[in-house]
């Protein structure tokens, strides 16, 4: 083949065209794991040329070191390869990435999460109180809390963390306080019926429908005047509460350094008798 014919590329050309950069291509080259179609120009230099066909073969090799697969694996497949050993190592990096993609969207999800916590802590009003629609989403729900043996909060909290769930129980998820009624709450705001995850692999659900929602600070556990204060605003308002309380922290000691300043947000599921059942949306408490 004439080495001045168009078929072929200098290094630096064939570099731009497939992405990477010209010392990747001697660095490739002199490990022996992709070499140039030919060399020299007829004027006994060493100058690297590749033809149009060898793209396909590099722009492999590339990927397959983006992923992680030694070049030790790579030139094994460059002196060696057949179609069995490419299948081979070709489903070997399909499994793994299928793991890696579901860690990543796992991660993705997560953070996204805490992301809207955060946000939605920093843009809270402490001391409002209002009526808002909520989607439904899914959760893991715990097992009921005994209490029993003088266990307090932490001591139940800690049975969920090592408890067995189905699904498997994620922690990288925010966890909430469940409660199953109002009157539980008020009652003990201190001591969640259940624990759940934020985990929307969940085989439970948060129902979607309107909740009265509050925030109040303090270390975990602490609702201070909140409970009474929602109860208050629900009466002057004719809520009438009808399903269960979630309690989940938007500012914990993820993003906060001082307890003192964690947030935590209580919805209650509530209904109304009046005919715009929006009316209260977003009111704020008096």
């Amino acid at each position: 083949m004439d080495l001045k014919s168009e078929n072929y590329l200098p290094i630096g050309e064939f570099a731009r065209i497939v992405g990477i950069t010209p010392n990747s291509l001697r660095v490739y080259d002199s490990k022996g794991i992709f070499s140039p179609a030919k060399r020299g120009n007829g004027f006994e230099n060493d100058y690297r040329y590749y033809a149009p066909m060898q793209i396909t073969t590099i722009k492999m090799i590339r990927v397959l070191t983006k992923i992680g697969v030694p070049h030790r694996t790579i030139l094994e497949m460059a002196t060696s390869r057949t179609p069995e050993k490419l299948i081979k190592l070709l489903r070997k990096q399909k499994e793994e990435l299928a793991g890696e993609i579901r860690f990543l969207s796992e991660a993705h999800s997560v953070i996204a999460m805490f992301l809207d916590f955060i946000t939605e802590g920093l843009l809270a009003e402490e001391s409002e109180i209002f009526v808002r629609e909520s989607p439904g989403k899914r959760i893991v729900l715990g097992e009921p809390n005994e209490y029993g043996g003088g266990e307090d909060f932490y001591g139940a909290f800690s049975r969920f963390c090592t408890a067995r769930h189905a699904p498997e129980l994620n922690l990288s998820y925010p966890i909430g306080g469940y409660f199953d009624s109002m009157e539980r709450f008020l009652d003990a705001p201190s001591r969640p019926v259940r624990f759940f995850s934020h985990d929307p692999a969940g085989k439970e659900t948060i129902s979607g429908g309107l909740y009265l929602t509050g925030y109040t600070r303090g270390y975990y556990g602490r609702t201070n005047d909140l409970p009474r204060r929602m109860a208050a605003y629900a009466e002057r308002n004719g809520l009438t509460f009808d399903g269960p309380v979630y309690n989940t922290y938007l500012l914990d000691e993820l993003s906060m350094a001082d307890p003192e300043q964690y947030l935590l947000q209580v919805s209650a599921s509530v209904s109304e008798a009046r005919r715009d059942p929006m009316a209260h949306i977003r009111r704020r408490a008096k």
